[in-house]
C-alpha cells in the first residue's frame, strides 16, 4: 500500500470544499504541516508503470484544488509510502514550496497547440533535448519515468526547426503583454504536426488573453488549439530557478 500525491497548496482550505474521490475511488484527504498541505489518496497499485487512463481522475483533484487556493501539482503516480513521509516531505521542503507557491499566485495556465501542415516542417538536425529535473520528490521511479516519457520535449531555444521557431516567436511577440511567461514543446519526433506553446497567465486575464489569441492573424498552415485555463502543470520546474 502507498499514498498517491495529488498536489502541495497552501492549508487550510475553505472550509466548504467538497473533495473528489480519488484515483482508485478512495477518499482524498490532506497531510498538513506548518500552512501547508499535501492532497492524498490510498493507492494500492503495484510499481509499474501507471495506468494512464486514470490520468482524466487525477487531474480532477487537482483541479477541485486549483479552483479554491494556488497549487503545485505532482506528476501523476508520485507516491508516498504513507502519510507521515507526505508530512516530512512539506518539512523538509517547507521553504522551497512556499516560494514555488508565492510565485504561482494568482495564475492559470494556457495552452495553445499549433497543428502544423507538411509544408512548414524541416529536417531536424540537433539531437533530442533533455528533459528538466523535476522538484526533489519521494516518489516511485518508475512511475515517474513512465509519465515523463509521455510528455512532450521541452527544448532550449536552439532546438526545433528554424520555421518551428519562427511561428513561436511571432506567437509571443503579439501575445507578451498577455502572459508572465512560456514554455514551449516542440515535437518529439521528426514530423510531428503538433507544437505546443504554454503560458503563464493571471487568471483574471484569461479571457482577454483568450480573445488576443483567437484574434491574431491567420496562417493557413497552421491551426491553433486552446485549452485552460488550468493548474499550471507545465510550469512547476521553470519556477524552481
Amino acid at each position: 500500500m502507498s499514498y498517491l500525491l495529488y498536489c502541495i497548496f497552501r492549508d487550510p482550505v475553505p472550509p466548504a470544499f467538497e473533495i473528489p474521490d480519488g484515483v482508485t475511488g478512495d477518499r482524498v484527504f490532506t497531510a498538513n504541516h506548518n500552512g501547508l498541505g499535501a492532497a492524498l489518496s490510498k493507492f494500492a497499485e503495484p510499481d509499474l508503470p501507471p495506468d494512464t487512463s486514470k490520468l482524466p481522475d487525477y487531474e480532477t483533484v487537482v483541479e477541485s484544488f486549483y479552483r479554491h487556493t494556488t497549487v503545485i501539482p505532482m506528476r501523476y503516480a508520485c507516491r508516498v509510502a504513507d502519510p507521515y513521509d507526505a508530512v516530512i516531505l512539506l518539512r523538509e521542503n517547507h521553504d522551497a514550496y512556499e516560494e514555488l507557491l508565492h510565485q504561482l499566485e494568482g495564475l492559470a495556465e494556457v495552452a495553445i497547440q499549433l497543428l502544423l501542415d507538411g509544408s512548414i516542417l524541416g529536417a531536424e538536425t540537433d539531437p533530442p533535448a533533455i528533459l528538466p529535473e523535476r522538484f526533489p520528490l519521494r516518489s516511485s521511479p518508475s512511475g515517474a519515468a513512465y509519465v515523463d516519457a509521455k510528455k512532450p520535449r521541452y527544448r532550449a531555444p536552439q532546438w526545433g526547426t528554424k520555421a518551428q521557431h519562427a511561428l513561436v516567436e511571432n506567437l509571443c511577440v503579439s501575445l507578451r503583454v498577455s502572459f508572465v511567461r512560456h514554455k514551449v514543446g516542440f515535437p518529439s519526433c521528426r514530423r510531428s504536426l503538433l507544437l505546443s506553446l504554454y503560458c503563464l497567465v493571471p487568471r483574471h486575464s484569461v479571457e482577454s488573453f483568450l480573445r488576443a489569441a483567437r484574434h491574431l492573424p491567420g496562417d493557413p498552415s497552421v491551426k491553433l488549439v486552446f485549452s485552460g485555463p488550468r493548474p499550471p502543470y507545465n510550469f512547476v520546474d521553470a519556477l524552481q530557478k
